[in-house]
């Protein structure tokens, strides 16, 4: 079992592997950068991927289809070491590395990890997915480690900095003959399900209705069509668990936020379970209901106002040109109107 690694996440050809007894070593023995930022110490460290492929690139990633290593990615969780080992434990889960980041307890007094799951044989793109998604699930983790072409920074030392490691001796994980892989592929039948049923009962009447006059442009449209969902809800602190969203108010550690795709008009709109989070209307949201509750309290008077002058500046000017046409044009008739 290998690993695909290089000196630092600007390579592009000529990578090395290591193998588990490698990692481990590394884990062990940092190199020191001496008097550096921990954002300097991130740049400049080594980096490795999830598996044996002769590039990162997603497309080879995917064709190679051969993935050798789980990985967690914990940032700002309140979970110590022994939160994570046990956790770890009781999924069956014996050899593993935890190591804390560049930037652990840098700005806050939350910690931020990477875990390493050793695995005794490969497994194909589907069977590595769904246990990330499972373990991204029970950690509250970013699903970015779910990304089959994701790399993660190899540990650094710096002054001041904050850095610990554990090592889980055992044996490598058997996916295929293991208790995790059953109840990730539940997880994600549960979650497949919910988008089927969800998608056939959920209506897709939007919030807001803009009052277009002449040949205004819609912004709605414009902002619906401008903004990929994943995107979005990463950039408001969401995290990814499979088909699945956790929104950064939840209190549950499972997700409840769906992406569902319409079967009138094949858009996709939001549509939460969470109680607590402030999206969770009962209704699907479009990107543009999604925006102007987040951001304006569900003004979406006001939101149109400001997203337009902000990010469509010239869709914006020509909608106030026609609306001063339509304007003049309503007024020149009231005046033939009064004058006859």
């Amino acid at each position: 079992m290998k690993y695909l690694t290089a000196k630092s996440h600007h390579v592009t050809s000529s990578f090395n592997y290591i193998n588990w007894h490698d990692l481990v070593h590394k884990i062990k023995n940092p190199p020191s950068l001496g008097n550096v930022s921990s954002n300097d110490a991130k740049k400049r460290s080594a980096i490795i991927a999830a598996t044996d492929a002769p590039n990162k690139i997603k497309e080879t990633v995917i064709k190679h289809n051969n993935f050798t290593l789980l990985r967690l990615d914990l940032d700002n969780t309140e979970l110590d070491f022994e939160c994570v080992i046990n956790e770890l434990k009781a999924n069956g889960i014996n050899s593993f590395i935890i190591h804390t980041t560049a930037n652990h307890r840098q700005s806050s007094i939350c910690s931020r990890y990477r875990v390493y799951i050793e695995l005794a044989s490969a497994v194909v793109y589907s069977t590595w997915a769904a246990a990330q998604t499972y373990l991204c699930c029970i950690f509250s983790a970013d699903d970015c480690a779910s990304r089959p072409q994701q790399i993660m920074y190899l540990p650094t030392r710096f002054i001041e900095d904050s850095y610990d490691y554990y090592i889980g001796e055992g044996q490598a994980l058997e996916i295929h003959d293991s208790s995790l892989l059953v109840s990730a592929l539940e997880l994600i039948q549960e979650q497949q399900k919910q988008v089927t049923s969800l998608g056939d009962t959920l209506s897709t009447k939007p919030l807001h209705l803009e009052k277009l006059i002449g040949a205004q442009v819609s912004i709605i449209d414009a902002i619906n069509k401008n903004y990929d969902w994943d995107y979005l809800l990463l950039a408001y602190g969401y995290k990814r668990q499979g088909k699945a969203y956790l929104p950064p108010e939840a209190t549950s550690l499972v997700a409840g936020v769906y992406i569902l795709t319409s079967n009138s008009d094949g858009r996709e709109r939001y549509y939460s379970h969470h109680t607590s989070d402030p999206c969770a209307t009962g209704f699907c949201l479009d990107k543009f209901d999604f925006i102007a509750i987040r951001d304006f309290n569900g003004d979406a008077k006001l939101a149109l106002r400001t997203l337009a002058k902000r990010y469509f500046p010239k869709l914006d000017k020509h909608n106030k040109k026609e609306w001063a046409i339509c304007r003049h044009n309503a007024q020149q008739t009231s005046s033939l109107i009064r004058g006859k």
